[in-house]
């Protein structure tokens, strides 16, 4: 099933211009002391559309009649409500000479194909923030981050978007770093029954074999996930990984003979996000590609269906994404008074 969102990033080329001045108008509400903390620091309060709006009301009249710099200034404010202006200098900014060391989240000027990915990934990051933000566990992960485990708890962001998206009742699970408790979600079916869910990714440089998924999914039954519990392993891999039937077909053959030989888990998915230009390269079209493979033969409660996904057609009036995903960035442009 392919489920997809039109992504516009057509900014890239306004950032130089504003990022010296964001500090001067990025707060969106001010933060409130949550019930827990951690690290010293206060969990940020939860911000809604309105409250978008009336941030993107306050920016200077130079940004409001730029709707890119618009776009580029309420994505900062996002993150840096969640994170915090010293995480967001440490992690995001960058000048004009590229002085600051590169990371997962830096932005980089030092090409225009750097330039729009780093900027599509940060536009990216932000909408999740916005619209994860009020699942259980999120701000465990807010917390990964400022501890700088960057790269992963993004992943985790990612997989909880792919969760979200397909209506799957999940919340993040606080690490531990205890073998077999240290998966990355709870999941809850619609009867009450709860699996254990742990998301592996392998990145795009990783040598194209089906063979590299099987140690993932031997990874997280043997370390990530409890003995005790029903497991699903997720396994993103690269979009090409599933373009091509050579390896699609090893990998199916990888995941049937991974779940011949194990009772704990009840289910394997392995998904990809497809990404391609459209409209004269002035967008970029996401969509999520996967093949769930269910375990017959489980030792866990089999007179029900662990299966997860429902293969439907994508309502045309959804404009290719779940009506509840709000869109702030995905369109290229922000709110705008009437």
């Amino acid at each position: 099933m392919l489920l997809g969102c039109p992504l516009l990033f057509s900014l890239c080329e306004t950032i130089h211009r504003i990022r010296s001045k964001l500090g001067q108008y990025m707060t969106i509400a001010p933060q409130q002391k949550g019930s827990a903390e951690k690290m010293g620091v206060e969990r940020p309060s939860r911000i809604s559309f309105p409250d978008l709006m009336e941030t993107a009301r306050t920016f200077p009249d130079e940004i409001r009649a730029d709707a890119n710099r618009q776009t580029f200034t309420l994505a900062a404010s996002i993150i840096r409500h969640f994170l915090g202006q010293p995480w967001y200098q440490d992690h995001i900014v960058q000048d004009a000479e590229n002085s600051y060391p590169p990371g997962f989240l830096r932005l980089d000027f030092s090409s225009d194909f750097e330039r729009e990915r780093k900027t599509a990934r940060f536009l990216d990051f932000a909408e999740m923030l916005f619209n994860l933000q009020h699942i259980e566990g999120f701000d465990d992960r807010i917390d990964q981050m400022r501890a700088g485990q960057i790269e992963a708890t993004f992943a985790e962001f990612d997989f909880g978007r792919f969760l979200y998206l397909h209506d799957i009742a999940f919340r993040f699970v606080e690490a531990t770093g205890v073998r077999g408790k240290d998966y990355d979600c709870a999941i809850k079916y619609a009867d009450g029954r709860e699996a254990c869910a742990d998301a592996k990714c392998r990145l795009e440089e990783t040598e194209m074999r089906a063979e590299t998924v099987r140690n993932s999914l031997n990874k997280a039954r043997t370390n990530n996930l409890p003995s005790d519990a029903p497991g699903i392993v997720f396994v993103k891999v690269p979009q090409a990984w599933l373009e091509q039937q050579e390896v699609r077909l090893g990998i199916r053959d990888v995941v049937k003979s991974f779940l011949h030989n194990t009772e704990r888990i009840v289910s394997v998915v392995v998904y990809a996000t497809h990404m391609m230009a459209v409209a004269e390269n002035t967008m970029i079209l996401m969509r999520h590609r996967f093949e769930e493979y269910p375990n017959l033969k489980h030792r866990f409660d089999m007179s029900k269906s662990w299966t997860l996904f429902k293969d439907y057609k994508v309502p045309d009036e959804w404009g290719g994404m779940h009506p509840k995903w709000v869109r702030i960035f995905s369109q290229g442009f922000v709110m705008r008074d009437k």
